[in-house]
């Protein structure tokens, strides 16, 4: 859905001075006030639910007074979320509205509720009590948030009930928006319960120590109803749910059995098709893990969006392969200069690493078994230091201490060195890999703790 600037209003002057034209079958009007005194907020941002995440439908300045105002136009009713900036702090308190053609509503909102009312509302005081269980929920949820499960579990006994009594209570004329606004509730609660086991804590529960609902809503054939699409938090509930299975499986997946397992427990095509582009996307597999997987997941991606996105991530994916890697020179701990040129005819690994960096520390050790393996073999092993210029003492000092075998070079500026532009290195650890004519294979390596990696270098050394 793109963008509707054409109804865009920007509302600039007080609200007797300002009406909408509403005669029109096809739109709904939104009318707002902000009442907030700890900060302010200058846009407003509506959002529809599309393929079971947010989408930007509208944007629209917020005046001196606080008040903004929209029109949208609506094909098929459906949720919309009014974004003031709550998502970006501690706040997830959500205005989540039911918009229908003809409706005329006035919101006006304070930092932790809001008030309904105007010409015609719709369905929208159903909506908001169904988004107070969300808020009730969502304060457990909360990246930096302080609570624990020692305050969680003793609350979900009670957010438990209190959702399904709402669900089974959820009769109105309108039969579509019945079951709507009953699958909202129920991904509502289980997302964000979910979502609690994500976050970072000060203490965490027992692994067996976990809430008794979480194993019912653990079944074979997980999710089956594509109107799960029309919800903003759809997708997320899918991931969320799958990550927690992984976590807490008995075999942790590797990342290439992840997705053909998961959607194992996926009925619905729709629902494959979107699940699989997302992981895909936000995944950030190598090439070595992609093109392993791909095959069991490409069949699922039928959609043209996704037959698009693939054809763009494939693209983006191969980009640098078989392109001359970059010819640099840097020292050595013995302060002589090495060249990558110097190793044409074998094959080159390199890990862009800093002592400062602890993710590449926990390389270091399979870094020097996988150099002890393949030590007289045609491959050269280079560890490349992004430390700063002036740490050049230190890292030789870690070289020596930690008794760091193969190449061992320091890049003469970190991250503002040629080697690390070239190959748009933002974090590390980071590997790279060449042919034996200096081309490159891979930008973005396997690592040496992945047992994928031996695979490859021994398929390239047979050849």
């Amino acid at each position: 859905m793109k963008t509707h600037n054409l109804y865009l209003i920007l509302i600039t002057f007080f609200v007797a001075q300002f009406s909408f034209a509403t005669n029109s079958s096809e739109y709904a009007a939104i009318r707002g006030t902000l009442h907030f005194t700890d900060y302010e907020v200058k846009e407003i941002t509506i959002y529809a639910a599309e393929e079971g995440k947010p989408v930007v439908v509208a944007t629209t300045k917020v005046n001196a007074l606080g008040e903004f105002g929209c029109l949208l136009p609506i094909t098929t009713p459906g949720f919309y979320y009014i974004d003031y900036g709550q998502f970006k702090s501690r706040n997830k308190h959500l205005v989540r509205l039911y918009l229908e053609p003809k409706l005329d509503i006035d919101v006006t909102i304070t930092s932790d509720n809001y008030v309904l009312s105007g010409k015609n509302i719709g369905q929208n005081a159903l909506v908001q009590k169904a988004n107070q269980i969300y808020d009730e929920f969502a304060v457990f949820s909360i990246l930096g948030g302080t609570k624990t499960y020692l305050d969680f579990y003793p609350f979900l006994e009670s957010g438990l009930v209190k959702a399904e009594t709402f669900i089974n209570s959820v009769k109105t004329s309108d039969e579509r928006f019945n079951k709507l606004l009953k699958l909202a509730v129920a991904t509502d609660v289980e997302e964000l319960t979910l979502m609690f086991f994500r976050m970072p804590r000060p203490v965490h529960p027992d692994k067996n120590n976990r809430p008794a609902i979480i194993k019912q809503w653990q079944v074979d054939q997980k999710f089956t109803n594509p109107d799960l699409l029309k919800l903003a938090n759809g997708l997320s509930l899918m991931s969320n749910y799958f990550f927690y299975r992984m976590m807490y499986s008995v075999t942790l997946p590797s990342r290439t059995d992840f997705a053909p397992e998961a959607i194992t427990h996926i009925s619905n095509p729709d629902l494959k098709d979107v699940f699989l582009r997302d992981y895909i996307a936000t995944s950030r597999m190598k090439i070595e893990e992609y093109e392993t997987v791909a095959p069991k997941i490409r069949p699922y991606l039928i959609s043209p969006a996704s037959k698009e996105f693939l054809l763009d991530y494939e693209k983006v994916l191969h980009k640098n392969v078989g392109q001359k890697g970059l010819e640099f020179t840097y020292k050595d701990v013995n302060d002589k200069p090495v060249s990558f040129s110097d190793f044409r005819g074998k094959y080159v690994y390199i890990d862009l690493w800093a002592t400062w960096c602890g993710p590449c520390k926990a390389e270091i050790p399979h870094m020097k078994k996988i150099e002890e393996d393949y030590h007289g073999k045609n491959i050269v092993f280079i560890s490349l230091s992004l430390d700063k210029p002036k740490d050049i003492q230190k890292w030789k000092d870690f070289v020596k201490k930690e008794q760091l075998k193969g190449i061992q070079l320091m890049a003469d500026k970190d991250f503002s060195s040629d080697v690390a532009k070239n190959y748009e290195v933002n974090g590390i650890p980071r590997f790279l890999l060449f042919d034996t004519k200096g081309n490159i294979i891979n930008a973005d390596a396997l690592r040496p703790s992945n047992p994928e990696l031996r695979v490859q270098l021994d398929k390239l050394l047979k050849g």
